[in-house]
C-alpha cells in the first residue's frame, strides 16, 4: 500500500479563527445563493493543515478550511498566497460519511479523513468527495461530527 504524501494535523477553530479568504467566499457564497445568515447556524469549524514535501525536502503546506453548520458543510483548500475555492453541500443531500480506512480506496493509499457521498449544493449528481483529516483528536472529533449530523439528516429527510 502506497503511503499518504500528505502529513495532516486538525485543529478546532472559532469561525473568526479561519482564513480570512475562506470567511470571504462562504459569506461570498451565502449571499449569491440566498442562505440567509449562516453565521447564525455555525456549529462547528476546523483547521487541517497538509504538509507535503517537495523538492529538495522543502514542504509545501496547504490548508483544508471546514465550517459545519445546521443546514451545510462548507470547505475549502488553501495556501497562504492562493485560495481554491469552497464546495458546499446540504446535510440532507449527503448520503453516506466513511472513514477513509472503510473506504474502497483505502487498500491503494494509506490516508487519514472521510469520503462522503451525496450532492453538493446545486449539482444535477451524485458524487463522492475526500476530506483530508488529520489523525488526531480534533480530526477524530470532526469526523464523528461529520457522521452524526449527516445520520440524523439522512434519518429526517427520510421521515419527511
Amino acid at each position: 500500500m502506497k503511503k499518504s504524501e500528505y502529513t495532516r494535523s486538525t485543529v478546532e477553530r472559532r469561525y473568526d479563527e479561519m482564513k480570512p479568504a475562506f470567511i470571504k467566499i462562504i459569506t461570498k457564497y451565502a449571499e449569491e445563493h440566498k442562505l440567509g445568515n449562516i453565521e447564525n447556524e455555525i456549529l462547528n469549524c476546523f483547521e487541517t493543515a497538509n504538509l507535503k514535501k517537495g523538492f529538495f525536502g522543502k514542504i509545501k503546506t496547504n490548508y483544508t478550511e471546514i465550517c459545519i453548520t445546521k443546514r451545510f458543510l462548507f470547505w475549502g483548500v488553501f495556501t497562504d498566497k492562493d485560495e481554491q475555492g469552497v464546495g458546499a453541500a446540504q446535510w440532507t443531500d449527503i448520503s453516506e460519511v466513511r472513514e477513509w480506512k472503510d473506504s474502497d480506496m483505502s487498500n491503494l493509499i494509506e490516508e487519514s479523513g472521510v469520503e462522503m457521498l451525496g450532492f453538493l449544493y446545486r449539482a444535477s449528481s451524485r458524487g463522492t468527495w475526500f476530506i483530508g483529516l488529520g489523525n488526531d483528536d480534533a480530526g477524530r472529533k470532526c469526523t464523528a461530527l461529520f457522521k452524526v449530523i449527516a445520520a440524523k439528516n439522512s434519518n429526517q429527510s427520510i421521515n419527511n
